[in-house]
């Protein structure tokens, strides 16, 4: 019996270890990467450090990635390697637009909870894999889509299932 409990306390210790624990205990789930892992901010790390850097933290996946974004540049540094990263994907997208819009707690959830929902009110619409790029899919009917922000005139969106763009002609936000 005392065998089962070790087993099952063994366990519990490796399931409590894969799960991330967030500093403050403010997490945001921003979406995932171009490589598919899960992306999360934690929204009580966001420390304005300068007028245009702010310290954070993010998780890829359970991984803890201490962070300086560059609000100026649109760019964040990693500090554990001093690489430098530009969004590739909505998510990253969203930790920017997160973590650039507010230097407090408070300020950073009221950005979080924004309404990312924008309509497609004139279908036919391409979703392409770049701005011009390739058609990924089609919005053939009206209807919501999520949009994580603007690079020019062209919406990032995960719509198709992976980072795509829409051109901001054919969407609207939803109110």
């Amino acid at each position: 019996m005392a065998h089962g409990w070790a087993i099952a306390l063994s366990t519990l210790v490796a399931v409590a270890l894969a799960v991330p624990t967030y500093a403050q205990g403010v997490p945001y789930f921003a979406g995932q990467t171009a490589a598919g892992q899960d992306v999360t901010i934690d929204l009580g790390s966001i420390n304005r450090a300068s007028a245009r850097s702010v310290d954070f933290v993010y998780y890829l996946g359970s991984d803890r990635v201490y962070s300086q974004a560059n609000c100026e540049t649109g760019t964040w540094t990693t500090f554990s390697d001093g690489t430098v990263h530009s969004p590739q994907s909505a998510a990253t997208v969203e930790i920017m637009r997160v973590v650039c819009s507010g230097s407090t707690d408070q300020s950073a959830r009221q950005v979080a909870s924004q309404n990312l929902t924008w309509l497609v009110f004139a279908p036919p619409s391409n979703v392409r894999s770049t701005p011009n790029g390739d058609i990924q899919c089609v919005v053939s009917t009206v209807r919501s889509i999520k949009v994580y922000g603007f690079s020019g005139d062209w919406g990032i969106t995960d719509f198709c299932g992976k980072t795509g763009y829409i051109h901001r002609s054919q969407v609207q936000q939803s109110r």
